[in-house]
């Protein structure tokens, strides 16, 4: 049930499991550079049209006329085969391995993809790709038995037409495996051995625009609940250290089994990767939330989180200015933020 953003799947690594186990997993650069490596993964009807077009262009040299139609149908099929096989086996390998990613990279494919659903498609395309190679083995050594010209001709068709009928059998898979693949590519870059802030807090209280604020980082903002549709990562430099700054979609206050898939995105950012969280409260209620429904975010988060720091802000004073003790910004017009930016700096050196 915990999950994060990702415009349309936006981020990666774990933070604080990567100080004990930083070495138990590849390399965050490695799995960026192979997630990037995976191939535009064509339709079923589109892996047909391309086996058959090598198919046609086959040529064969023969001397004499001693197994001519055979050798000509055996290259056909064999092409065939082989383009069908290496692109099935391509994309198979393409995909990264769950069984030795982070555990933050496991958690977001499967909110977002669905791990095991990943995985019975590939098994599916391995399933098609091993059962079209036996086809073809069958189908080349009968047409090698053979002298009969129309039976040769009939066993090519037969494999050309049981090659067609299987690869339809994942089509399904196919589409699957590329929608997969787009969420893959969106993946933006988190490093694990830089200290992390996490912004959170309901929606429209102003996280998105604080973060642009304090960092390089340049999410959407509009003035309606929800536009942040993924987390976005940004950066800053003081006194020779970069930090990162991930924003997080609004929370809700409701059951963690009821929350939708973004807010279950923010609390798995919340997670793995926070060094520490700020807690962005909208006191002028403005943002459709009322102060109780705010502060009971608040309560869950600092109970499911006791590991991690939180600093409680208050945006909008332009606005409202209640009474309280939590940190006082502006977000719109910069009021408090590079004194608040200096406190979370001084927390996490503190850490």
């Amino acid at each position: 049930m915990d999950n994060i953003i990702y415009n349309d799947f936006s981020v990666l690594w774990v933070g604080y499991i990567f100080a004990n186990y930083r070495n138990s997993y590849p390399s965050q650069q490695y799995i960026l550079d192979n997630m990037y490596k995976i191939p535009s993964i064509l339709t079923a009807d589109e892996i047909i049209d391309k086996a058959f077009k090598k198919a046609k262009k086959v040529q064969v040299v023969v001397k004499g006329k001693s197994k001519k139609d055979n050798k000509i149908a055996i290259a056909k099929v064999k092409a065939v085969k082989n383009t069908i096989s290496s692109s099935l086996n391509r994309y198979v390998k393409s995909f990264p391995s769950f069984d030795t990613i982070p555990p933050f990279y496991y958690e977001l494919f499967d909110a977002s993809i669905g791990v095991d659903a990943l995985r019975k498609s590939l098994g599916a395309l391995d399933w098609c790709r091993k059962t079209i190679e036996n086809i073809a083995d069958e189908t080349v050594a009968k047409i090698r038995r053979s002298d009969n010209r129309e039976y040769i001709k009939a066993q090519r068709t037969c494999f050309f037409g049981r090659s067609s009928s299987v690869i339809k059998q994942i089509s399904k898979d196919l589409d699957f495996l590329n929608r997969a693949r787009r969420k893959l590519l969106s993946v933006p870059e988190i490093y694990p051995e830089k200290p992390t802030i996490v912004i959170a807090g309901a929606p429209n209280v102003g996280k998105s625009l604080l973060v642009t604020q304090i960092s390089s980082a340049k999410p959407k903002i509009a003035s309606y609940p929800f536009t942040t549709k993924g987390i976005s990562v940004g950066h800053f430099e003081s006194e020779g250290i970069i930090y990162q700054v991930i924003d997080t979609p609004g929370l809700l206050d409701r059951e963690m089994e009821k929350r939708n898939e973004m807010e279950q995105k923010a609390i798995l950012a919340l997670r793995h990767l926070a060094n520490i969280i700020v807690f962005v409260i909208d006191p002028s209620e403005y943002c459709g939330y009322t102060m109780d429904s705010q502060l009971r975010i608040l309560s869950d988060i600092k109970t499911r989180f006791r590991e991690i720091s939180v600093i409680e802000v208050e945006n909008k004073v332009d606005i409202v200015k209640l009474d309280t003790s939590r940190f006082k910004i502006s977000a719109l017009r910069g009021d408090g933020v590079m004194e608040l930016k200096d406190i979370v700096v001084s927390n996490l050196k503190g850490m």
